[in-house]
Order: structure tokens, then sequence, then C-alpha cells
């Protein structure tokens, strides 16, 4: 129903709060005018009525009407809906509006029954933050010299950067003591050496040809070793240090020694080749056979007399030179003679009897070896060659009687020779010095051929292509 009242009579209700209508409302309004006993009937209806907009006609621009929306069709063009933020809306209903929290769907709260120190709380984390000293505001810097604390002006000077040595230093060292013109570095020996070609293998390691980067023309032979923790590994390299470094002149001469690391390399004069390289290519004749085994014998005589064995003695251990010179090498092996040695220690063809029942044995162990080698440089080969497996020729070097020459044919004097060096019994087995004054005398008597050191190395090119 539409309620249409007189300005008069709705003096309460101001200007602002009149909207205006459409021409199809205000057509309606008119015929509700004409038809008042209608008016009063329905004029004990309910205030519930919403204010429409005002109409901008000129003919309904004075006119105040309130209609209720019970009664209208309802159209979203010609309502307009209060807004919480109008000025025009009452100060009651802003006031509840505005005490309102507004909460997304679905938003709810679990009450803390427990209160709100029931569960551990984890302590806070605090990050340490060191705070810089500040920098000064003034660019001026102080100009007075800075002097130390103490009754002296003079600045004290640092001590020299020095890698402190360890226990395996101090003993090599103090092992080449007596020998100035070999050092021991502890720097990175590639910087030093270049041309690394490997030539051989030895007991503790491999041995490899190198080329000196400051020094012209010096061609080395470096047997590089893996350090062991070993106790005994370790004292056996300090005494292959200490051999090498006597100087004598049948004896590989050591140079240099370079701790690097895990490794320790050993310089050592470069020579030419050994003598089981002319092995694989012929077999050598008598007179430079006594050659070679004079000059291994002079170099263990100094062994023996310095109280060392060589245990490894063999044609792969024998180096030539290029002007003839015999020295001998690898000292792996080698012992005191000091010690009670009864290790079954050696190349198994050229072990002495003693050797493989694992007996107390001394240096005469070198000579029944050199008495193989003088064999093995004749006939090309050892005796017992064929022989294989290890146990079977322990038992024939055991059983049978000592071996001579196979394939070769020396003279009366020189399998004589052999025959002293091969004695089984030790005892009666001659030292290197009888064994030398010896064929000194077949030699002034001419029962036996000696060569010289030119004699040798020329055989020696005549046998080995120019290198």
């Amino acid at each position: 129903m539409i309620h249409i009242t007189n300005n008069t009579n709705n003096n309460a209700l101001t200007s602002a709060n009149y909207q205006k209508f459409g021409k199809h409302i205000l057509a309606a309004a008119k015929d509700q005018e004409r038809n008042s006993n209608v008016f009063d009937k329905r004029s004990s209806l309910p205030t519930n009525q919403k204010q429409l907009r005002k109409s901008r006609s000129l003919t309904t621009e004075k006119t105040n009407l309130m209609v209720d929306m019970t009664l209208k069709r309802r159209s979203t063009g010609c309502i307009r809906q209060p807004s919480y933020y109008s000025s025009t809306s009452n100060n009651t209903t802003s006031t509840t509006v505005a005490k309102e929290i507004w909460r997304p769907p679905g938003f709810y709260e679990i009450p803390n029954v427990f209160g709100p120190d029931c569960f551990l709380k984890p302590e806070p984390y605090k990050e340490t933050t060191f705070s810089l000293r500040e920098y000064p505001s003034t660019n001026k810097l102080e100009k007075r010299r800075w002097y130390p604390v103490g009754p002296t002006t003079e600045i004290p000077q640092l001590p020299p950067l020095v890698r402190s040595e360890n226990e395996f230093e101090r003993r090599i060292r103090k092992a080449l003591s007596h020998q100035k013109k070999i050092s021991v570095s502890t720097l990175d020996p590639r910087n030093k050496y270049a041309g690394f070609k490997e030539v051989g293998t030895g007991v503790n390691g491999s041995v490899v040809r190198a080329t000196h980067k400051y020094k012209k023309n010096l061609h080395l032979a470096i047997k590089r070793c893996r350090l062991d923790p070993d106790r005994e590994y370790k004292a056996a390299l300090v005494r292959e240090l200490r051999i090498m470094a006597s100087g004598h002149t049948n004896l590989i001469r050591l140079r240099e020694v370079t701790l690097w690391r895990d490794d320790i390399w050993m310089a050592m004069d470069l020579m030419r080749c050994s003598v089981f390289a002319i092995l694989c290519q012929r077999g050598i004749p008598e007179e430079h056979t006594i050659h070679i085994a004079c000059e291994t014998l002079k170099a263990l005589h100094y062994l023996h007399s310095k109280g060392f064995i060589h245990r490894d003695i063999k044609c792969e251990n024998l180096l030539l030179g290029w002007n003839g010179e015999v020295k001998l090498a690898d000292f792996g092996l080698a012992t005191r003679t000091t010690r009670r040695n009864r290790d079954r220690l050696g190349t198994s063809k050229w072990m002495a009897p003693e050797v493989i029942r694992e007996q107390y044995y001394n240096e005469k162990i070198d000579m029944w070896s050199l008495g193989i080698t003088v064999i093995e440089m004749m006939d090309r080969v050892p005796p017992h060659y064929l022989i294989k497996d290890e146990m079977e020729l322990f038992s024939t070097v055991l059983t049978e009687p000592s071996p001579t020459f196979t394939y070769s044919y020396p003279t009366m004097y020189m399998r004589g020779l052999v025959a002293w060096l091969l004695d089984e019994a030790p005892q009666t087995r001659p030292t290197a010095k009888d064994v030398l004054s010896e064929i000194d005398a077949h030699v002034q008597s001419k029962l036996l051929k000696c060569s010289s050191s030119v004699e040798l190395a020329r055989f020696i090119n005549h046998v080995l292509p120019p290198c």
C-alpha cells in the first residue's frame, strides 16, 4: 500500500530523507488520493517503510511520499542500499556496525581451557651479534709513530717461518749429516725435476729417469717410495740412504732426498743400463764377467766391512755406466751383520741354503748369490731356471749338489772359482776379500782373463743401440 501525506503533517521529515519516484509510482499515488476511503482503511498499516530515492521529475519535486515496499515490486534500479560509510545513516546503526569485527567464513577459535602456561615453551633464540667499532667521523689519522709497550722503542722482528720436522725427517738428516753435498728438501719435487720416464723397479718402489730443471745436462734416476707407518720399513729406508750416501765408487751414489707428502724421492746417479739388459741381447764373455765380478766384490767388501749385508745380489742390481763403471744398487733388503738374521728374504733362485732353511746367517750369503750371478752372466739364465714352483726349487737347492754352468763353456779356473763361491757350508765359504785376492793372483799368473773398463764400455756400445 502507498500512503500519501501532506507537507504540513510531516514537518519532522527533512527534505534530505525524501526520495524521488518514477512515473509509474507517481500515477499510482494520484489514484490513491482520489480514493480517500481506501486511505483511511489502510492508514493503520505498520510503518516498515523504506525510503525511495527522490524523483528527478519537476512535477513531483515538492511532493513528499512514503511508499510501503511490501506492496511494491522490488527493483534494483531504484533502490539504494544503505552503506556503513554513508554520512546519512543513523548514529545507532553506525555505532553497532563499528563494534562488530568482520571475520571470514569458516573462522573459529578453540578456547584455551588449560590456561596460557599449560605447555612448555621453547626458550627464545638469542642471536649473538658483534658490534663493530664505529668508524671515526674525521678522516684525519694520527701522524704520531706507534711504539710498542715496554722499555724499548724497537719493534721486535718476527721469527722466520720454519716448518716443524717430524721424527723420520730428523733421522734422515742425522744419517746424512756426514755428507754435506746431499741436500734434504721438503718442497714439491715436480718443481725441480721434469721429463719423468720409468726405467725399472726396486724393492721399495719404482725407479724413473728425470732431468734437473735448474742444472743443465744433469740426468738423474729417482726412486720414489711410499712412506709406510711401519717402523721396520722406515728403518730400512734410512739404512738404504746411509749406504748410498757413503760415496764408494762401486755403490750407486745418492744426490738428493726429497720428502713430499707421503712419499720420499731418492735422486741417484743415472747409469746407462743393468747387466740384465745385456743378457737380454746375448751372454757376457768370461773376461767381462771377471771384471764385473771384481767390481762387485769391491762393493761387497766395503759393505761387509761397514757391517751391512746386501741380501739381493743379482744381475738386475748390477748397473753399468757409459764409461764401463760397475755399481751395486738397490739396498732395500740390506741389514746389519750385528743382528741375528734368519728371515727368508731375497730372490728365490739366488738364495743361499741357510736362508732357505731360515737358519741364522751372516754376510757369506752374498758370496753364494754372487756365484749364482756369475753363472747367470755367462749362461744368460740362473740355475734351475725351468723350475717355476718355489717349494720344488727350494727342495732342489737343498738336496742336489751345488749348481754349475749349463749353457756356456768357461775355463777350468772359472769353474773352480764358482764352485768355491757356491760352497754349501757357510763356514768354509770365502769372504769377498779372499775371492778378490784369489782372482788377482789368477789374473797375474794369466790363468784368468780380466778386461778393463774401456773394453767393457766398448762391448756395451757394441751390444746395445746408442742412446
